[in-house]
């Protein structure tokens, strides 16, 4: 049924604009893709998750996609900061790639973190800078979920 959106709200609500969402189409596609009313929440600064949607029954696939490239970008990003040690400097890179995520408050102090990261890394202008400013976001913690009902869950029929 579509009585799911509640679930997606209190998500939102958890996961916030780290969340990443792979939907199934179907009744999420339709509850959760059509403004003004969505179950979508976002934050004071209006932000909100990331929602994306696949047309075909492949949504199991679809969302390891999401998942896998966000481990990706995870792992990349501290492979550059430690080569940008010297430029960037031991503590900060330290406090980038060890810094405890475990609350929200340490999320927060993550994201200040990276921002103050991206900024340097404008400054700096490098083709290393570019890159490592192309994935410095992944660096704060992500949650990826597959949404879809019963009929994408394949247990109809």
């Amino acid at each position: 049924g579509c009585g799911e959106t509640p679930y997606l709200k209190m998500l939102t609500q958890l996961f916030g604009d780290r969340l990443l969402v792979a939907n199934a189409t179907g009744c999420s596609s339709i509850f959760g893709g059509n403004l003004p009313t969505t179950p979508w929440s976002k934050n004071a600064a209006g932000q909100g998750p990331a929602w994306s949607n696949s047309l075909f029954e492949d949504n199991a696939e679809f969302g390891l996609g999401m998942r896998i490239t966000a481990d990706h970008q995870l792992a990349t990003a501290p492979q550059i900061l430690r080569q940008m040690v010297p430029v960037i400097g031991e503590e900060k890179v330290q406090a980038l790639v060890v810094g405890s995520q475990k609350t929200e408050s340490e999320i927060l102090n993550q994201r200040i973190r990276v921002k103050n990261l991206k900024q340097q890394l404008k400054e700096l202008d490098t083709p290393q800078a570019m890159h490592l400013y192309s994935v410095a976001d992944q660096l704060v913690k992500r949650s990826v979920w597959l949404v879809g009902g019963d009929g994408w869950a394949y247990d109809i029929g």
